[in-house]
């Protein structure tokens, strides 16, 4: 069923072999464990005075929340009642039509991802409209 609106890409999402109209995504990425500022000083005092001080890395790493690796999400507005399914790993494939070389569809995302948060907004006079958070599995 066709969407009452798109966005000016005509951005499809298709989740789990369901396709969702969206209006609006946010790719949200966040970096690794950066260890800059977890290095050891390990600087003697035979030092010669106005020499930099000597550091190393630490021996475990704090990687923060975004793991050794980094982590990406997706968070997609879009049109309709049908929820995507929560905490169960699915094929991701996020396309804008028109918008390549020569008009070619443009792939944003291919790939598998879990949702992990959505929801649905039923407003009087309002076409009904939901948001949701796709992490990409790693």
């Amino acid at each position: 069923m066709p969407a009452p609106f798109t966005d000016s890409q005509d951005t499809t999402l298709v989740y789990d072999g369901v396709t969702y109209y969206c209006t609006s995504i946010v790719r949200n990425a966040e970096g690794g464990g950066d260890i800059t500022d977890q290095k050891i000083d390990v600087s003697t005092l035979d030092l010669a005075s106005g020499s930099c001080r000597v550091y190393q890395n630490p021996p475990l790493v704090d990687c923060g929340a975004g793991g050794a690796s980094g982590t990406r999400s997706f968070q997609i507005d879009f049109y309709g009642t049908e929820e995507p399914d929560l905490n169960e790993s699915a094929k991701l494939v996020i396309t804008q039509a028109g918008v390549g070389d020569a008009g070619a569809d443009v792939e944003i995302f291919n790939g598998n991802a879990t949702c992990t948060s959505c929801s649905t907004t039923w407003a009087t006079g309002e076409v009904v409209s939901g948001s949701a958070t796709f992490s990409v599995d790693e």
